[in-house]
């Protein structure tokens, strides 16, 4: 008897730990299961919203519309505040038309101004990097939205909170947030609805003519002598650029899949040591290294963009 109620007691206890398991593998799987279907939604539905952006106390409005084609994304990013700039994307050519710039393009899937950078990341790749915490509902645009944390498992990056609406799953609000709990910018939809003539805006878009693409080299470029020797987990190279002028200005992009920053190199010594600000979610530290100047600019607390820029290192020829 007591041999049976011992097998039953330690069967009642692995089923448990089972049943927590299984639990606990939901709660991890639904918030990816979230972010897959925003993303998803963000780059094949037909819509059009109105969003406010902002850094601290600077905030303007832009609308934004897309449509899905064969496969083929179609958009338009107007800035409805200030000089009339507005931002094309037919297929992977980005064009920029204002009236503060001449108008160029340049080569990408993705059109990330101004839009949150998350509705084109890699979750299983950024679950490396970040914890995903359900935070439960709110209403944002008069829509019902479940809202995720993107909690950074180091001290060297942002955190990010989204808002996904419940019916359509495109994002509603998002949130970079600092360690202390300050928000430095925030995207937040006014009204969003179906675009009730996508083809028009395609057509559009198709009959625009693009102007000249920028060159970018790609990261398999070998003809760059310098690089940090120090990142945090998870950023990768993504393009080096160099304007080929004397002196030249070499530049590196990175990014972990949410968080971007961009390196400088300038052959010539013409800013201050040790130059550094944060302003919203951009952060500048400049400082001589190696008798040149190195200039980061990016989505990253100033103590990580001070560390990086301490540790580049440069090859023989480049000294």
């Amino acid at each position: 008897m007591f041999q049976k109620l011992r097998q039953t007691s330690i069967l009642l206890v692995i089923n448990g730990l089972l049943s927590f398991s299984v639990s606990a593998a939901t709660e991890i799987d639904q918030p990816i299961e979230r972010l897959m279907q925003m993303k998803n939604a963000f780059q094949q539905q037909n819509y059009s919203l109105t969003f406010t952006y902002g850094e601290e106390n600077d905030n303007y409005a832009l609308s934004y519309r897309h449509a899905y084609d064969q496969q083929t994304n179609y958009s338009q990013l107007l800035y409805l505040d200030g000089p009339r700039t507005e931002i094309w994307q037919k297929g992977n050519t980005i064009s920029y038309f204002s009236a503060n710039y001449a108008p160029f393009s340049i080569r990408s899937e993705n059109m990330i101004d101004s839009l949150p950078s998350v509705v084109y990341s890699d979750f299983k790749q950024l679950a490396q990097y970040y914890d995903f915490i359900p935070f439960g509902k709110d209403r944002i645009a008069n829509r019902i939205a479940n809202v995720i944390k993107l909690m950074p498992k180091d001290e060297f990056r942002y955190a990010y909170t989204i808002w996904i609406d419940e019916e359509s799953h495109l994002p509603l609000k998002g949130e970079v947030v600092d360690r202390s709990g300050t928000t430095l910018s925030q995207f937040k939809v006014i009204t969003l609805d179906e675009l009730s003539e996508p083809q028009t805006l395609i057509d559009t878009a198709k009959q625009l003519k693009q102007p000249p693409a920028i060159t970018i080299y790609s990261p398999n470029t070998t003809d760059y002598n310098w690089q940090p020797s120090w990142l945090p987990k998870g950023f990768k190279l993504i393009k080096f650029h160099s304007d080929g002028l004397s002196p030249s200005i070499q530049t590196q992009l990175y990014s972990d899949g949410l968080f971007s920053f961009s390196l400088y190199l300038l052959e010539k010594n013409d800013m201050p040591i040790n130059e550094a600000w944060r302003q919203g979610i951009d952060t500048l530290y400049a400082e001589v290294v190696n008798n040149k100047t190195v200039v980061l600019v990016g989505q990253i607390p100033l103590t990580t963009a001070r560390r990086i820029v301490q540790d580049v290192k440069f090859k023989e020829s480049a000294k």
